[in-house]
């Protein structure tokens, strides 16, 4: 045994650019969710009560499929399933501008949460920026 060390074993610390547990949990729940919620979303306002959004034609009713997807043996069941879909096209396109829409508010209010309660800008070794009245500048 060395003059420095000691017999006890100390625990390692904690990586520290690593995200906890708990965040990647919530994080991969909302990429589930927020999906599945805009298509949810997106199906209401097409087909709801009040719609009067300037849908282009080609986007409503079932999609076409070409006849050779019908025929091949594992696509058999997806055709038919897509077939039995109305504005499917229409649902997809509103999903992903409402899918955007909310993962850019998630962000702009993580953004403002981060910088109330994250970490300082400046560390222990940093000086803070220096307090300079200036006049403005006359000949």
């Amino acid at each position: 045994m060395g003059k420095y060390s000691s017999s006890s074993r100390r625990q390692a610390a904690p990586p520290r650019n690593q995200v906890p547990p708990l965040v990647r949990g919530i994080g991969c729940i909302t990429m589930v969710l927020v999906p599945i919620l805009a298509y949810g979303t997106a199906i209401y306002l097409i087909n709801g009560p009040g719609r009067s959004w300037p849908i282009p034609a080609t986007w409503l009713g079932t999609p076409r499929i070409p006849a050779f997807m019908f025929q091949l043996q594992g696509l058999a069941g997806i055709g038919g399933f897509l077939q039995a879909q109305t504005n499917l096209q229409a649902n997809l396109i509103f999903a992903l501008a409402i899918t955007l829409v909310i993962y850019g508010f998630m962000s702009i209010v993580y953004g403002y949460v981060y910088a109330m309660f994250g970490p300082s800008k400046y560390g222990p070794t940093d000086v803070p920026p220096p307090r300079v009245k200036t006049k403005k500048y006359t000949r």
